[in-house]
């Protein structure tokens, strides 16, 4: 895609336009005078292009520029031969062979004829005109689509609020809605926005509790089972099995979470075992869930918050708006 500065343009041309035809004529004197300003309009018209630079420039002479190249275009564009062919190879066997369209973007199509049914020779051959028709309609409304940038899905949202006539019930899942409830979101999106941002100061916080610990005690027992020393964890006495799982997934916890980059599942692997032995440690594991309740909900907040493309068409001849939608994909 050729892109096509509107603003060079109207510099160029060197008059205001009160009207689209004055643009046009402005456009004809640029063509026979600048061979750069032809050869680039050429190439646009030829490989399809993208206007740029539209700002601040009347709306006339844009869609001047946009008239000048659907013309230009078509009296580019060469005669091809049609590619439906008909064979007859029997009585009741016809084999057909469908037209090809490119787009301007490059990409070719098949298309089938199917509601044409040659019965004799001078049919053979035959041009279809509606799909030719229907091509160039197509590759005029394309080239004059452009694009920008819309609002995202959570900016409407948060304006309409309070309203509820326009409340969206979708944008949170239900998992994570009721995942939220438990650590008292009332539903609100700006509460929820509130609620995320207290995510940073609770990893920080749970970080420094798992560092801090210096002691195993098996509480049932009323035991003692290992303290950190400078040189790592010492075992007091004879342990068991679990409690000696404990003491090695302690450590390897407490590596874990220097990396700023931990993941809240390898954590609760290894705190799940520790707190088995040493239950006064399970308050760490409903913290660790609240953490990893708050990252999914700020990666779905930060989907949520991408702009979404609009593709805009515009009146080829007055450059108003006629037609939004969003682009999918």
């Amino acid at each position: 895609m050729t892109k096509v500065s509107v603003r060079s343009l109207f510099w160029a041309s060197g008059k205001a336009a009160a009207s689209v035809e004055e643009a046009l004529e402005a456009l004809r004197r640029l063509w026979k005078e600048d061979g750069s300003v032809r050869d680039l309009m050429t190439k646009a018209a030829k490989e399809g292009y993208v206007l740029v630079d539209t700002r601040d420039v009347p709306a006339p002479f844009v869609a001047a520029v946009r008239v000048a190249l659907a013309r230009l275009r078509e009296r580019l564009k060469e005669e091809t031969p049609s590619t439906l062919l008909v064979k007859g190879t029997g009585k009741a066997k016809e084999e057909r062979k469908p037209m090809v369209w490119e787009s301007p973007e490059g990409v070719r199509y098949a298309v089938e004829v199917y509601d044409l049914t040659p019965r004799e020779e001078k049919h053979w051959g035959l041009r279809d005109k509606r799909v030719e028709d229907a091509a160039k309609w197509l590759e005029r409304f394309l080239s004059g689509v452009e694009y920008e940038e819309g609002r995202s899905p959570l900016e409407e949202a948060l304006e309409h609020e309070d309203n509820p006539h326009f409340r969206r019930e979708d944008l949170i899942p239900e998992d994570l809605e009721a995942r939220l409830r438990l650590l008292g979101w009332d539903g609100s999106l700006r509460t929820l926005q509130a609620l995320v941002a207290s995510l940073t100061a609770r990893e920080k916080a749970f970080v420094e509790a798992v560092r801090s610990i210096s002691a195993l005690v098996d509480r049932e027992k009323g035991q003692v089972v290992a303290l950190k020393t400078p040189i790592g964890w010492e075992v007091r006495q004879s342990i068991s099995r679990e409690a000696m799982k404990a003491v090695m997934a302690v450590g390897l916890l407490q590596e874990l979470v220097k990396n700023p980059s931990w993941k809240v599942p390898e954590v609760r692997r290894h705190l799940e075992a520790v707190a088995e032995v040493d239950t006064h440690l399970r308050g760490l594991l409903a913290e660790l869930e609240a953490i990893g309740t708050l990252r999914k909900a700020k990666y779905h907040l930060d989907e949520l918050g991408r702009g979404r493309a609009i593709a805009v068409y515009r009146d080829p001849a007055t450059g108003e708006p006629v037609y939004r939608t969003p682009v999918i994909g």
